[in-house]
């Protein structure tokens, strides 16, 4: 007999016509509108996934949505990337949804006992990408190339002015904050340098219902002079904890005493 737990992971499911519908996109390498296939799935979703404080994201102007990669078993990490996408394009004047950046590999993948090769996720998100007209990040640090031409193309679609983008700096995990990937609290720190503003977004479930609170934007404030390794630790510190500030404190994991003390000082200046 299942208990409320494993209901509550049967909920999210993808419609067996969205799944279909996507197969056939990504086979054809056909574009299809991720605002659109968000909105159809989230419709059909029980319980009804939630943004909160959604009156923070930008009408207007560029963006960068930094959010926890939050999943568990039967609920993947995806569901609350649809969720933010939805919410942002319900906001934007525009009615564009976020431009994703995603990874371009997945290692050490099983199917049952059989191991995916890598090649077979690179041609695959890459096909995905295609689709929803993604941004793909190469992963392996010494895809030195392509990380520099994938770079190129965030900051092309940013100085426009009108883009928004949006990522998980965790890059994996399950439900508790951890430290984002080498290199992201530099690169986030690089592109609030250039005038982008953070929107931080918390995901979490709450009575059973998959639920998206949003923060007010921010910049990431770091000392000049402060050397490479110290500037990637304090970009991601203050990225992680605004986005840690949304979030119940059970899921506070690593940033939990910064963002204790983030509270507090917070408290002390009112």
């Amino acid at each position: 007999m299942g208990g409320p737990n494993q209901k509550r992971q049967e909920v999210y499911r993808l419609r067996i016509s969205v799944i279909l519908w996507f197969i056939w996109a990504v086979l054809r390498g056909r574009t299809r509108s991720l605002a659109a296939d968000v909105e159809a799935t989230l419709m059909a979703a029980r319980p009804r996934p939630q943004a909160l404080n959604d009156q923070h994201i930008p009408a207007e102007g560029a963006f960068v949505l930094v959010g926890n990669h939050y999943e568990r078993p039967g609920l993947k990490v995806f569901w609350g990337g649809m969720l933010a996408s939805h919410a942002v394009a319900q906001r934007r004047t525009s009615q564009e949804s976020l431009r994703w950046l995603m990874t371009s590999e997945w290692y050490n993948f099983r199917l049952g006992p059989l191991p995916v090769p890598v090649w077979v996720f690179r041609w695959l998100f890459r096909r995905i990408a295609r689709v929803y007209g993604l941004v793909i990040i190469p992963r392996a640090a010494e895809r030195a190339v392509g990380r520099a031409a994938a770079l190129r193309t965030i900051l092309n679609l940013l100085r426009d002015g009108e883009e928004a983008i949006g990522l998980f700096p965790e890059g994996t995990g399950s439900g508790q904050l951890i430290e984002p990937m080498p290199g992201v609290g530099s690169f986030l720190f690089s592109l609030s340098n250039r005038g982008i503003p953070m929107l931080p977004v918390g995901i979490f479930e709450e009575g059973g219902r998959l639920v998206a609170s949003f923060g007010p934007p921010f910049s990431i404030q770091v000392q000049p002079g402060v050397d490479k390794g110290e500037r990637e630790r304090l970009a991601s510190q203050q990225v992680m904890v605004a986005i840690g500030r949304l979030l119940p404190p059970q899921l506070w994991g690593a940033y939990a005493s910064a963002i204790e003390e983030a509270l507090a000082q917070e408290r002390a200046g009112r």
